[in-house]
């Protein structure tokens, strides 16, 4: 029972021996790639190892940096931050993952502008210079992620202002849309009332001048009846003058001789 034991122990040993070698050898492969600049070739190695070794740090961070190298900003910010899950790491390489997690998250958020990666980032570089007060670099990249967050927020700002004033202006020209319909509404009906009104005064006047015509015509059959019957008076007198003179001629002359 004690062999079987033993021979098992030594059988696991060996197993995580070889493990460890195999990882070894991916993480030499993979840092190979990445000083030849073959980022994705070192990333498929990197992975290779961590497939033997999840918890390894190192395996964590290198496959981080690759991953930030083809700018895959999302994954880099994970790995960087399992690195510190590891209790053997020291705090100035935590503080290293920190800042690169930082640098990460910065880049993340500039690109798809988000707020919330670009504060993340701030967190993670003032986690760093807990560990490593010194790092020059990490406190820049803390005073440039606050001064891109401040101007994002005010851009932000901007645009949800542009926005209201916007709705704003729209629903400013609707009203005057609609107060413009009321003119055009209420200019209508005024151009109605006033087509009635000269409508009507139309009607007026031309009744006044059927009126004045038919008075005029009735005046002119006036006058011209009594024209006609002052002119048939002087006939029937011119008329009885020619009587009176033929009779008085016919009595004073001489009787002309029959045929």
């Amino acid at each position: 029972m004690k062999r079987i034991l033993i021979y098992t122990i030594a059988l696991l040993a060996l197993q995580l021996t070889a493990g460890a070698q195999a990882s070894r050898h991916q993480l030499r492969e993979g840092n190979r790639q990445y000083n030849k600049e073959r980022y994705d070739q070192a990333e498929v190695a990197y992975r290779r190892a961590l497939e033997r070794d999840t918890t390894d740090a190192r395996g964590q961070y290198n496959l981080g940096a690759s991953l930030y190298r083809q700018k895959k900003y999302d994954d880099a910010a994970r790995h960087y931050e399992q690195t510190l899950a590891d209790p053997k790491v020291s705090d100035h390489r935590k503080a290293n993952a920190l800042h690169n997690r930082g640098n990460s998250l910065l880049k993340a958020g500039i690109e798809n502008q988000q707020q919330e990666m670009l504060q993340e980032a701030l967190k993670s570089y003032q986690e760093a210079l807990k560990l490593n007060p010194k790092n020059d670099d990490t406190r820049y990249n803390l005073a440039l992620a606050r001064r891109l967050l401040q101007q994002m927020q005010q851009q932000q700002q901007q645009q949800q202002q542009g926005g209201q004033n916007n709705e704003q202006q729209q629903n400013q020209q609707q009203q005057n849309q609609q107060g413009q319909g009321n003119n055009d509404e209420n200019q209508q009906q005024q151009n109605q009332q006033q087509n009635q009104q000269n409508q009507q005064q139309d009607q007026q006047q031309k009744q006044g001048q059927q009126q004045e015509n038919r008075h005029d015509s009735q005046e002119t059959r006036k006058r011209d009846a009594e024209r006609m019957l002052e002119a048939m008076k002087n006939n029937e007198r011119q008329t009885l003058r020619e009587v009176n003179r033929s009779n008085e001629k016919a009595r004073s002359g001489k009787k002309d001789k029959d045929w």
